[in-house]
């Protein structure tokens, strides 16, 4: 999978356009030379990106940064002091310098893994031995069977993203994970997280879904690409992917998808892929009035269909686990401390 930020392939190039910029000014045969800049806000940047990287413990755990983050941003200190350390540098390759370094600096702090803030968790599907809600919110699963024309299948525990057995669930002939309907699984800005290793089918297997179109879900469509949709407060229907490579099949993914204040956001493997903004109309449609329960693997509880399906349904085929649902947006910042937490390592 491609990152959002190829970093150290910017980092190399970004030297050599500095370095070639300086040179180049310097040989310029020209009565009124560009004259050298001000290097006193890079200098001042450089101090402190380097007390904040002599400082700073790699690890694995809350209150370390990501391991082999340090090294990446070491790359990004050394290209601006080649900078701050030629004589006659010009303004413009001054500034660049400032604006590379400045990026990197906000790259490595997301790299700090921070407490996981339970504010506004609805819900936490472990799936370590069965669907129960970890939050103690009492918000339980229940296996339930697919119907038969699609192979009466229903979820199994397998080994999740460590070996580890029985510590997620395989999804696979309409076999799903049902969670009675309520409110607080219906709020009007939401941020889901959940892994998943997907097995190749035809596309639109549906992850996690409440009345599907009518509500919020989040499915994979063409190409293997994330694919989001939400009803909201004035009708509108946004439906929108994470407007990148599909995803690849027996690969364990983390994503995270989140909707609220206008913008829909998909992150996947802790990095922001896409923000889609200016999705108006109010928070998520409200459905007490008509619920609908929450599915796992399927797009819509077998019990609302009407008549029963004869076409090969809109399932999930392969294993999920460590579902949560949050009732806000989550910060880039929380969704990549998410990741470092819960990712093997």
């Amino acid at each position: 999978m491609k990152k959002t930020i190829k970093f150290l392939n910017f980092l190399a190039l970004f030297t050599v356009i500095a370095v070639l910029s300086v040179y180049v000014s310097g040989c310029k045969d020209d009565d009124d030379p560009e004259p050298a800049g001000d290097k006193t806000a890079l200098n001042a940047l450089v101090t402190e990106c380097e007390t904040l990287h002599d400082a700073a413990i790699e690890g694995t755990s809350v209150g370390f940064y990501e391991v082999g983050s340090k090294a990446v941003f070491q790359t990004a200190i050394e290209a601006a002091k080649s900078v701050a350390n030629t004589e006659g540098a010009i303004q413009s390759v001054i500034d660049g310098a400032n604006a590379n370094l400045t990026a990197a600096k906000t790259v490595f702090e997301g790299k700090y893994i921070q407490n996981v803030s339970t504010e506004g968790l609805v819900a936490q599907w472990l799936f370590s031995g069965d669907a129960t809600d970890y939050t103690g919110n009492g918000f339980d699963g229940t296996l339930t069977n697919g119907p038969a024309v699609w192979g009466g299948g229903i979820p199994v525990l397998t080994s999740d993203r460590f070996g580890n057995a029985d510590k997620a669930y395989y999804f696979n002939d309409g076999g799903n994970i049902e969670v009675t309907y309520a409110t607080a699984l219906n709020p009007p800005e939401i941020s889901l997280s959940w892994w998943i290793y997907m097995e190749e089918r035809d596309n639109n297997d549906y992850m996690i879904s409440m009345n599907h179109w009518e509500g919020y879900k989040v499915n994979l469509q063409t190409e293997n690409k994330v694919f989001a949709t939400v009803k909201v407060e004035d009708g509108a229907i946004y439906d929108k992917d994470h407007n990148g490579e599909g995803l690849v099949e027996n690969t364990w993914y983390h994503l995270v998808v989140s909707f609220g204040a206008e913008h829909m956001k998909f992150y996947i493997d802790g990095a922001l892929v896409q923000d889609w903004p200016d999705l108006t109309g109010g928070g998520i449609i409200n459905l007490s009035s008509t619920p609908v329960n929450l599915v796992f693997g399927l797009e819509m509880p077998l019990s609302t269909y009407d008549p029963p399906p004869t076409w090969d349904g809109a399932y999930f085929k392969g294993k999920m686990d460590d579902i949560r649902l949050y009732n806000r947006v989550l910060s880039d910042n929380e969704v990549s401390s998410i990741y470092n937490l819960e990712k093997p390592q």
